[in-house]
């Protein structure tokens, strides 16, 4: 079980054009997918995404260069489809509730490891996709991301990495998208660079982003709408679901209480550890020792999202340049369900599949000329 993969290189209109060629019938059942869950008409979300059109080109027009190519390659003939995508996190807590039973995320200091398990609709396991996205001659981003959205889970070339907890806020998030956030953070040279990334994007998000570096740097960032918290992760480990940590704005009730129990249990796992290795993150993001609330969870009915669950889980090693993917969750066992990116070796090694980041010197022999 294995994600499809894309490699898209050039300016950002090129880079555009190639994603949405490469995955055109991806990105038209990804529109249909949350054009049915938006709960809006088309006039409306199309309204909508006139407005994070105007909020992402002044955040980063390049961006918008990027999201019209897509909808060039990929024919979509009005381009605001590829913006709703893009800030579906933010159109989506306007009208549907959603309840707190989405992703975990964790990171290592120590060792230099950030991971998550993303945990979504059962329909987007079959559409999500690898991208590597060569921004640069010294620039290569490794994202898992949904056909359309230009930012999502990953990590660069400069070894800086960030993973994504939406978080719930009943207050108007009109701001930069938060996937939107997630490229910027992705095209950072250092980590103080991303923190100014982040402040740049200002308000208007409910989100928490989980980021860090290669020398075991962690910061995380929680948008509460018309204000953010951004804290230094200062122990060896860090948990984050979805209930607000730095302010008490989400009790541990009602649709909470799944958030809540994943915290405890994977704070809990992590607390025992004396190796923060690999193997164990993979072992706490597999945990299933909670029945009513796992952390590696199956799909489960939902009132909005027909099903949720664990589409796919990450596992980011920002020293040795290598990005783990597990595809989907416990009914899928098969052996080649784990895969491994790594920077230096592009070789099958037993049940694993490898890709390569190639170097920067190869990279400047790949890029479109600019």
């Amino acid at each position: 079980m294995k994600f499809p993969q894309i490699t898209i290189s050039g300016k950002p209109d090129e880079r555009g054009y190639a994603h949405g060629e490469a995955l055109s019938s991806e990105i038209e059942a990804t529109i249909d997918f949350y054009a049915r869950i938006f709960k809006k008409s088309s006039a409306e979300i199309l309204d909508l995404a006139k407005h994070f059109r105007s909020v992402i080109h002044e955040y980063n027009p390049a961006y918008c260069e990027e999201i019209e190519g897509i909808a060039a390659g990929a024919k979509i003939r009005e381009s605001l489809w590829i913006y709703a995508l893009n800030s579906r996190s933010e159109i989506l807590a306007l009208d549907v509730p959603m309840g707190a039973n989405e992703c975990t995320a964790l990171c290592f200091q120590p060792t230099a490891l950030l991971g998550q398990n993303w945990d979504w609709s059962s329909q987007l396991e079959n559409l999500a996709v690898l991208l590597q996205i060569r921004v640069s001659e010294n620039m290569t981003i490794q994202m898992l991301t949904e056909p359309g959205i230009i930012g999502k889970i990953g990590m660069n070339s400069r070894g800086i990495a960030a993973c994504l907890n939406i978080l719930l806020l009943n207050k108007p998030l009109d701001g930069v998208p938060i996937h939107i956030v997630l490229r910027s953070i992705l095209e950072s040279h250092t980590l103080e660079e991303a923190k100014i990334a982040v402040q740049k994007s200002g308000y208007g998000k409910a989100s928490n982003i989980l980021f860090g570096d290669q020398k075991g740097n962690f910061s995380y960032v929680e948008f509460a709408g018309d204000e953010s918290f951004m804290k230094q992760c200062r122990e060896q480990f860090m948990v984050h679901t979805n209930h607000y940590l730095v302010r008490s704005i989400n009790p541990d009730e009602g649709d909470f209480c799944n958030s809540y129990a994943r915290f405890r249990t994977a704070n809990d796992k992590a607390s025992t550890t004396r190796k923060f290795t690999i193997d164990k993150m993979k072992k706490i993001l597999s945990d299933r020792s909670d029945s009513a609330y796992p952390i590696w969870r199956t799909y489960k009915p939902d009132t909005n999202l027909q099903e949720v669950g664990t589409v796919a889980t990450i596992i980011m090693d920002l020293k040795e340049q290598k990005l783990h993917i597990r595809k989907g969750n416990i009914k899928y066992l098969e052996k080649d369900s784990d895969r491994t990116i790594d920077q230096n070796s592009a070789e099958s090694i037993g049940n694993e599949f490898v890709i390569a980041f190639e170097s920067d010197e190869k990279l400047q022999s790949a890029l479109i000329p600019c």
